[in-house]
């Protein structure tokens, strides 16, 4: 597979997309975390959570394969979202891009802070892995950032 990662600003059009990536991504884990997945909760929830700024459709050969939310503060770089279609998964498209970030806020001299859901041990791993150290934790995800 040929890797030609872009992250393209996203518009309106592009709720849809945004929901269901959402929702193939993070179905699972939600289920484990809080019980059945609510179709009519779960896109209430999406339209509250659901912002033009700061999120970007991840793409390959111009192709949408995920989507990422930064929030950007005076000291921190907060990664809210990052959900890859399973077919992209696993190919270092999410390292690319978190170290793409991480890069960026060393250069700012920015803490990098992201959240991972308990059950998902995957992205734990993953974030463990490119230097992200755990310092809190709520009843449902692990708080972690990187100085």
């Amino acid at each position: 597979m040929n890797i030609n990662i872009e992250l393209v600003p996203i518009t309106i059009d592009d709720y849809q997309f945004g929901y269901e990536i959402k929702k193939i991504t993070s179905k699972e884990n939600i289920e484990k975390t809080w019980g059945d997945w609510n179709e009519e909760e779960q896109i209430n929830f999406y339209k509250k959570e659901f912002v033009i700024n700061n999120c970007f459709i991840i793409k390959n050969n111009n192709t949408n394969i995920g989507w990422l939310k930064i929030i950007e503060t005076k000291e921190t770089i907060d990664i809210n979202q990052i959900f890859i279609l399973p077919e992209y998964q696993r190919k270092g498209i999410g390292s690319k891009i978190i170290n793409d970030i991480i890069k960026n806020g060393k250069d700012k001299n920015k803490t990098i802070c992201l959240q991972v859901i308990k059950c998902n041990e995957n992205a734990k791993r993953l974030y463990i892995k490119l230097g992200f150290k755990k310092y809190d934790e709520t009843k449902t995800h692990f708080l972690l950032k990187i100085k």
